[in-house]
């Protein structure tokens, strides 16, 4: 019997997700899709701006929709969302890996402003608000917005079950997502990004990603499904 792991991670990012640990742990989990959000984009329009600020790969989708100039410099989160600018077009610059760091390297590098943030309709961290009040201003650009999912029947009758599953959340509103769904039967192990995206929900492990990046959430997810499989024995 092997662990359960369910991505609630929305499209293709769980999906890229679910195949690295895949290649990692040669198959040793059953793995269920069930995203807990869909991204549906939304009318938006950008402004005169000097540069670009990207917070998630969802934010560069969405630019690269929206016909952004790729002759402006891309303020970008971390690596992913970096590997994803420079993709689409833009010339990334790459933060720390969370919007604190972002900001800092924004302010450090005295960044001339308009900034444009192209942005999600529900975010933290007040990226925009934030630069303005230190002096760089920036836009906020709602570009697209993120839609509650159902969990999947598979992914249902799994945490109904008293077999361990592997939960690992990418963001505090998939975690809140995913508590409303509960309380859930089966054994839970939870990889959350940051504190802020662990669930309000009863579970036997939680790990905390040493850094808000993928890598970091590939070996705490890794340690779960370890420690699950030993409680299946």
């Amino acid at each position: 019997m092997k662990p359960t792991l369910i991505m609630t991670r929305p499209g293709r990012q769980g999906i890229a997700f679910a195949e690295r640990l895949k290649g990692l742990l040669a198959d040793d989990a059953r793995i269920i899709q069930s995203p807990l959000l869909d991204i549906v984009p939304m009318e938006a329009t950008l402004p005169d701006a000097a540069g670009l600020v990207f917070t998630s790969v969802n934010g560069v989708a969405q630019a690269a929709r929206l016909a952004a100039p790729h002759s402006l410099p891309a303020y970008c989160v971390g690596p992913k969302t970096s590997n994803a600018a420079q993709a689409a077009g833009f010339s990334p610059v790459t933060g720390p890996g969370d919007a604190e760091g972002l900001i800092d390297a924004i302010l450090n590098r005295q960044t001339p402003g308009p900034l444009a943030h192209i942005r999600g309709r529900h975010a933290r961290g007040a990226v925009a608000q934030t630069l303005t009040k230190a002096g760089v201003l920036c836009h906020d650009v709602i570009a697209y917005t993120q839609v509650p999912r159902a969990l999947s029947d598979a992914a249902a009758a799994a945490l109904a079950g008293k077999f361990p599953v592997v939960l690992p959340l990418f963001s505090p509103r998939t975690a809140t997502i995913l508590a409303d769904a509960g309380p859930f039967a089966a054994p839970l192990h939870i990889a959350a990004i940051s504190p802020a995206a662990q669930p309000d929900l009863t579970a036997d492990q939680i790990e905390i990603a040493v850094q808000p990046t993928e890598d970091a959430m590939i070996d705490a997810t890794i340690a779960c499904l370890r420690r699950a499989a030993q409680e299946i024995g």
